[in-house]
């Protein structure tokens, strides 16, 4: 799988809000930012949000903030990617979805991660 090209295309996940809200929301990174907009959006102009890959510390399994789900099937299916400003709270269409993206993401953040001198 070229992660590149996936991940650019992106990902129509449900984001979650700490108030209980959920929202469908393409998810795609670009030029080392990933971002959030409408799915309708397709040429990506307008997007809702963004988070630098840079600013991410981590990303973890389940919801962090937003109200958690009663559905465990669906809750199996949420990571939240956590900076110092703020979480994004995601769920998945099914695990394999969130195992790709999380695996994604933190092999990047391998990746941006200096040795130690």
């Amino acid at each position: 799988m070229d992660t590149h090209k996936y991940t650019k295309a992106g990902e129509v996940f449900v984001k979650h809000h700490k108030y209980g809200v959920e929202k469908i929301r393409l998810v795609y990174i670009q030029d080392d930012i990933l971002y959030w907009t409408k799915p309708d959006d397709i040429n990506k102009l307008k997007p809702k949000g963004k988070i630098k890959l840079e600013d991410i510390l981590q990303i973890e399994n389940g919801l962090k903030k937003a109200k958690k789900l009663k559905d465990l099937d669906r809750s199996s299916n949420c990571f939240s990617i956590i900076t110092k400003e703020r979480t994004l709270e995601l769920e998945a269409s099914n695990i394999q979805i969130k195992n790709i993206w999380t695996n994604i993401i933190n092999n990047i953040l391998k990746n941006q991660q200096t040795p130690s001198q």
